[in-house]
């Protein structure tokens, strides 16, 4: 599988909401996310840190993509999306997050998000 075709399924999980298969089958066990350049290692590090995350939402989160790219010879995927939410922990957040995505054997094994607070109204 190519990472383009990875990233689609992985896509089509997450919109479902399956959120426990997207761990299981698109991250390797010894991811490194970095979120804000702290460092967290292991896939149930990683999730237990996404599902609590997700747990705090209030309501639905908005999500708007803006770029998808692909490095096919380096095996590099890279989104930059536009996200709005209400969270029990941090409030009302409106950010713009860009995604780097390291990929081996069709799964991640390293991923980097640098999270850009927006001010204003959300990106509509």
């Amino acid at each position: 599988m190519d990472i383009r075709a990875g990233y689609a399924a992985m896509s089509e999980l997450q919109h479902q909401g399956d959120n426990s298969r997207v761990w299981q089958e698109y991250y390797t066990e010894d991811i490194v996310r970095r979120i804000g350049g702290h460092p967290l290692v292991g896939r149930d590090a990683c999730q237990e840190q996404a599902q609590d995350f997700l747990d705090g939402l209030l309501s639905p989160q908005r999500i708007d993509q803006l770029t998808l790219l692909f490095d096919d010879d380096n095996k590099v995927s890279f989104a930059e999306f536009d996200q709005s939410f209400s969270h029990k922990t941090h409030g009302n957040v409106t950010q713009r997050l860009a995604v780097v995505q390291r990929w081996r054997d069709d799964r991640i094994y390293e991923e980097t998000i640098y999270v850009m607070p927006m001010t204003g109204e959300p990106a509509s």
